[in-house]
């Protein structure tokens, strides 16, 4: 009995099948360049036949924007998603869509303690919510209820939140960000178009010329060889990474543990482990002791989402798991 999850992105999708009976075994897993393929239907049909499948029992895909039912229309990708059609062009018996963050809120329970760094210890307490957060092609959140049973996740879309100076220097980068963008939410400056656009208002290229900025992974380059714009870029990326991710622990105060999940996040680890990333996390005035009490985890397993999906895709096929 076949079993297919998938952490669909708008970078890349990835797809793990697995056999039902032995589902710590992987049969086949295969990443796809998202922006290539017009649905996530096509990208099923040349994973099946370059495996051999042709049959599915379940499965779950975590997807990048708000679910609805069964339908979903994806942020950073173009395609509309309906779990039925997805049955019938699939061959799928059973399919669950959930937000991406769901998904990787699901795999928290798979991790081990070297898929995780610890940040900060807080003063952890099992009886608690957690919370997921990460920045990747966009900026992702689930709150986490702990329930009698475990812990369960809930969509989110906090990553559009309004983006909220806290300094001088945060206050131009907003004006120049209003340039482009009438209403700038945190995942314009929280996620891989983020970074290159923090870099352009360092450097002072021109905010419509997206055709001169440099890729996130040019910026990091330039950033590790000690380049001065891309040093200023990180550091204001994780400040301001530390900001928001303090400011959700206050809407959702997470004893159990915050995850930081997301592509971006494992990449430039050193830099999330400077003192900044904490400071401005915990510098939240009167409620600094609050957040100060929450233990935060930097999760280092790229595969989180897709293992999250996979436990889903499991339950799908065995409701009473």
């Amino acid at each position: 009995m076949l079993l297919l999850a998938g952490d669909i992105g708008g970078t890349k999708s990835w797809l793990r099948a697995v056999d039902s009976e032995a589902p710590e075994k992987i049969l086949a897993e295969a990443k796809y360049p998202s922006q290539t393929f017009d649905s996530l239907e096509s990208i099923i049909q040349q994973f099946s036949p370059a495996f051999q499948f042709s049959h599915f029992e379940s499965a779950c895909f975590g997807l990048p924007g708000p679910v609805s039912g069964r339908q979903a229309d994806l942020t950073n990708l173009p395609w509309h998603i309906d779990a039925d059609h997805l049955q019938q062009q699939c061959s799928i018996d059973q399919v669950e869509l959930i937000n991406d963050f769901q998904a990787a809120a699901f795999g928290i329970d798979g991790l081990n303690p070297s898929q995780y760094v610890v940040l900060h210890p807080g003063e952890y307490d099992g009886r608690g919510n957690r919370l997921v957060v990460g920045a990747g092609t966009g900026l992702g959140i689930a709150p986490i209820v702990r329930c009698m049973d475990g812990f369960w996740p809930q969509p989110c879309e906090g990553g559009h939140m309004d983006f909220a100076p806290v300094n001088q220097t945060q206050q131009a980068l907003l004006s120049w960000f209003w340039q482009v963008w009438p209403h700038v939410s945190y995942e314009r400056i929280l996620s891989g178009a983020g970074l290159e656009a923090l870099y352009a208002f360092f450097a002072g290229l021109d905010p419509h010329d997206h055709q001169a900025w440099f890729s996130a992974e040019q910026v990091y380059s330039f950033a590790e060889q000690g380049q001065q714009h891309a040093v200023s870029a990180l550091d204001a990326f994780v400040e301001i990474y530390g900001s928001y991710i303090g400011n959700v622990a206050l809407l959702w105060p997470s004893r159990a543990g915050v995850y930081i999940a997301g592509g971006i996040a494992g990449k430039i680890k050193a830099w999330m482990e400077k003192s900044s990333f904490l400071y401005n996390l915990h510098n939240k005035g009167r409620m600094q002791k609050l957040v100060m009490s929450m233990p935060i985890y930097l999760v280092t397993d790229p595969a989180l989402g897709l293992t999250g999906a996979m436990f889903r895709a499991r339950r799908l096929f065995k409701p009473c798991q």
